[in-house]
């Protein structure tokens, strides 16, 4: 009888034990098909943002050899790991050296990095991509934006505040080739001024007993004007008496012998040979060169009246835009912006603006 109640024990034991692997293999399965579910892709891709981002995300090269070495040679000028001079190297790039051309009548044509820098040009989608691919090859983060009638990018882990400086001299930089196309003016910048520059060389013979002037004129553009210095060499056959005056009503009052204003501290005299400058003067102001001798003088002069140009007035409206994302500050990139275009210039577009992440396809509604 003990016999038979120990075999049904221990066939009980063993049901017990097949029943209990059963339901532990049960749970793996189960925390498998999990896990599977987390992974999957199926919502992303039936998701209309995704299906709308896809075509382009796709287009975007995280890692290939010859354009990391685009990107580096762009900004090799960049000190190390300085990642606001990278970025802002390589956006110059592209707004500088591309142009915008539509897609071809009639329907959507998405370009690969390599198709977009073969034709130096191609619509929003095509230059974003491009961007975003040099960037992402030298570890600069982004985003893709998508609006409703507009793509663009974002790049992430950027301190605007360094970010600044670049944009400033960017501006400027682009500001002196303008004005330079003119032909009136060059333009220098000395002590992080900006000087709009006006030169004159001349040789004449100045009578005996007479004055010249030659004053500032700046009618030949509008601009806002923080001071100006002027720089002369001179070179004469008799002693000359030198003054700068504010006004050319001052050099007429000098000339009829009447009291008149002057820089004291630029006044020269008994002055043959010289190089001199004389600075931060009122708009206006002007070199006099006296000749009190009894003989005619052979003067050679060279003057140059340098503006200082406001770069406050012109970065009033240069805002750096961007967003928070995952605590980041990300810069917008407006790829078609042109040779004015600057990171953070905001984007021309309307409506809904969503940031798609081209590795992961999570996304973000802008506001």
């Amino acid at each position: 009888m003990k016999c038979e109640i120990t075999k049904i024990i221990i066939g009980l034991l063993l049901i017990l034990v097949i029943f209990i692997s059963g339901c532990i293999q049960t749970e793996d399965e189960e925390e498998y098909q999990n896990d599977s579910e987390e992974l999957s892709s199926d919502e992303k891709s039936n998701d209309s943002v995704i299906q709308r981002a896809e075509p382009y995300m796709t287009k975007i090269i995280f890692k290939d050899k010859n354009l990391r070495s685009k990107a580096a040679s762009i900004a090799g000028d960049c000190p190390s790991g300085d990642k606001e001079c990278q970025l802002n190297k390589i956006y110059l790039y592209i707004v500088e050296n591309y142009k915008y051309y539509s897609d071809p009548t009639g329907q959507e044509y998405i370009q690969s990095p390599d198709e977009t820098m073969d034709i130096k040009g191609g619509d929003c989608e095509d230059l974003t991509i491009l961007l975003n691919s040099l960037l992402e090859n030298i570890g600069i983060k982004t985003y893709i934006v998508l609006t409703d009638n507009h793509t663009y990018s974002l790049t992430c882990g950027i301190n605007t505040k360094n970010m600044e400086q670049y944009v400033k001299e960017d501006v400027v930089a682009q500001f002196s080739k303008d004005i330079e196309k003119r032909g009136y003016y060059k333009v220098v910048i000395e002590d992080e001024n900006l000087f709009i520059v006006s030169e004159k060389k001349e040789t004449f013979v100045l009578p005996e007993r007479y004055n010249y002037y030659y004053g500032s004129n700046i009618s030949n553009f509008t601009a806002p004007i923080d001071f100006m210095n002027i720089k002369y060499n001179i070179s004469s056959s008799q002693p000359l008496t030198v003054y700068v005056v504010p006004t050319k009503n001052d050099f007429a009052l000098l000339s009829k012998d009447d009291t008149f204003t002057h820089y004291a501290s630029c006044k020269k005299q008994n002055i043959l040979k010289t190089s001199e400058s004389c600075g931060h003067l009122s708009i206006g102001s002007g070199l006099v060169l006296v000749n009190n001798n009894s003989n005619d003088a052979t003067v050679d002069l060279g003057v140059a009246f340098y503006y200082s140009y406001s770069t406050s007035e012109l970065m009033k409206d240069k805002e750096i835009s961007y967003y928070q994302i995952d605590g980041q500050q990300c810069v917008i990139l407006e790829s078609t912006a042109g040779k004015y275009g600057y990171p953070g210039y905001i984007a021309n577009s309307t409506g809904e603006k969503i940031a798609v992440d081209p590795i992961t396809k999570k996304y973000t509604h802008l506001k």
